[in-house]
C-alpha cells in the first residue's frame, strides 16, 4: 500500500470516492486536497468532504473535460493511525505519522510591491508551523497567485514573489539549505483574481534534491531573471518507509537558463518532456536504482492559452502513450515566453 498517494477526482464524485477509500480492503484517509476552479461549481455540487474544512481553492480552470471542477486528493493508509487536523499561526494543516499537508491563503491587497512582503510573511508562517509541528522538511511547494506577470509598479510580480520567498528561505535556511524542495509558481488566467495560495507537503526527514544536467539550477539563475532567483530544486525524492516519493517541479522549455522554441507550443512541450526525462535519468544515477518510467507518473500540465490544449495534449499522448495520467489546467506560466509547464509526481515501492 502506498504511503502517499494522490488522485484527481471530479468534484461531483468526491464524496463517493472518499467513502470508497475509507471502506476498502486497504482503507485510506485524506491527508490533503485542493479544489481547482471551485468557487461557483462547489456551490452547484455541495460536498461533505469539502465542507468539513476550508481546504485550498485555486482559480485555475480545467481544460478539455466537461467536468470542469476537479479535486486533487492526497491520501495515506488508515493503519498508520488517524490524521490530525489543526491550525498553527494561521496555517491550516493535516498531519499523519510521517507527513503533513499544510496550506495558507493570503489576500493580496494594495500595490504590487506589497506582494513581496505578503509572500515573505506567508512563507514565514508556513515554516514556523512546520517546525512547531515537527515536520521541518518541505518536500514540495505549490504557489498560485493572480497577475503573475503584471508590472504595474515597474517590477514584475513574479520577481516580487521570488524576493519575498527568498527572504523567508534565507531566514529558515538551517532546516533546508542542503535539501531545497520541489516547487512551482503559476498565475491565474487573465482576469481571474484571488489570493496568494501556498500549500506544501512536508516530512520529518529531508528530501534528496535532484537537478537537471540540461539546465542551470533555478537558484543559480543570473540576475537577468530578477534580483532574487527562484528557490527550489528541479525534483525531490523522499523516502517514506519502504517507498520513494518523487516530486518533479514545474518544468518548462528551458535549456541552460534560457527559454527555447519561443512561440512554438508543440516544440516547447517536446522540450519540457525532454527535461522531465533528463531529471528521471539523473535521479536513477543519484540513487543507483531503476529509473522511474514516465508511465509511473501522474502529470499536471499548465497551458497558457486554452486554444493550445489540443497541440499540447497531442504531444503528451504521442510521447507518453494514451494511458498517461495527465490533468490540464489553464494557467499563466512565470515567463512571458513560456506557453506550457508540466509537473509530475509518483510514489512507488522500490
Amino acid at each position: 500500500m502506498s504511503q502517499l498517494q494522490f488522485d484527481y477526482i471530479p468534484l461531483e464524485e468526491l464524496d463517493l470516492w472518499v467513502k470508497a477509500i475509507r471502506q476498502g480492503d486497504r482503507p485510506r484517509q485524506v491527508l490533503g486536497l485542493t479544489l481547482f476552479d471551485g468557487s461557483e461549481s462547489s456551490r452547484r455540487h455541495p460536498s461533505e468532504t469539502l465542507e468539513t474544512r476550508a481546504w485550498p481553492q485555486v482559480a485555475l480552470p480545467t481544460l478539455g473535460d466537461a467536468r470542469t471542477t476537479w479535486v486533487e486528493v492526497w491520501s495515506v493508509p488508515a493503519d498508520i493511525g488517524p490524521v490530525v487536523h489543526g491550525e498553527t499561526a494561521g496555517v491550516s494543516h493535516v498531519s499523519s505519522a510521517d507527513l503533513v499537508f499544510a496550506w495558507l491563503t493570503k489576500p493580496l491587497m494594495g500595490p504590487d510591491v506589497a506582494l513581496e512582503l505578503a509572500t515573505q510573511h506567508a512563507y514565514d508562517a508556513v515554516f514556523h508551523a512546520l517546525a512547531e509541528l515537527g515536520y521541518p522538511h518541505p518536500l514540495r511547494f505549490w504557489n498560485y497567485l493572480p497577475d503573475i506577470l503584471g508590472a504595474n509598479q515597474g517590477e514584475e510580480r513574479y520577481r516580487l514573489f521570488n524576493k519575498g520567498r527568498h527572504a523567508s528561505f534565507a531566514q529558515h535556511a538551517p532546516a533546508i539549505q542542503n535539501s531545497p524542495p520541489a516547487a512551482c509558481a503559476l498565475g491565474h488566467p487573465e482576469g481571474l483574481a484571488g489570493p496568494l495560495t501556498v500549500y506544501v507537503i512536508a516530512s520529518r526527514q529531508p528530501v534528496q534534491p535532484i537537478e537537471n544536467p540540461r539546465q542551470i539550477s533555478a537558484y543559480r539563475y543570473p540576475p537577468d531573471y530578477g534580483p532574487r532567483s527562484p528557490t527550489f530544486s528541479r525534483a525531490a525524492v523522499a523516502q517514506l518507509g519502504q517507498e520513494d516519493a518523487l516530486f518533479i517541479s514545474g518544468t518548462a522549455s528551458i535549456v541552460g537558463h534560457e527559454t527555447v522554441h519561443v512561440g512554438n507550443v508543440q516544440a516547447q512541450t517536446e522540450e519540457t518532456l525532454n527535461n522531465i526525462e533528463a531529471v528521471l535519468n539523473r535521479m536513477a544515477l543519484a540513487r543507483r536504482g531503476k529509473p522511474w518510467r514516465t508511465t509511473d507518473l501522474r502529470f499536471k500540465a499548465y497551458v497558457r492559452h486554452a486554444a493550445d490544449l489540443h497541440a499540447v495534449r497531442e504531444v503528451i499522448l504521442r510521447r507518453l502513450g494514451p494511458s498517461v495520467s495527465c490533468h490540464y489546467l489553464h494557467a499563466v506560466v512565470c515567463r512571458p515566453d513560456l506557453l506550457v509547464e508540466i509537473e509530475a509526481t509518483c510514489a512507488t515501492s522500490h
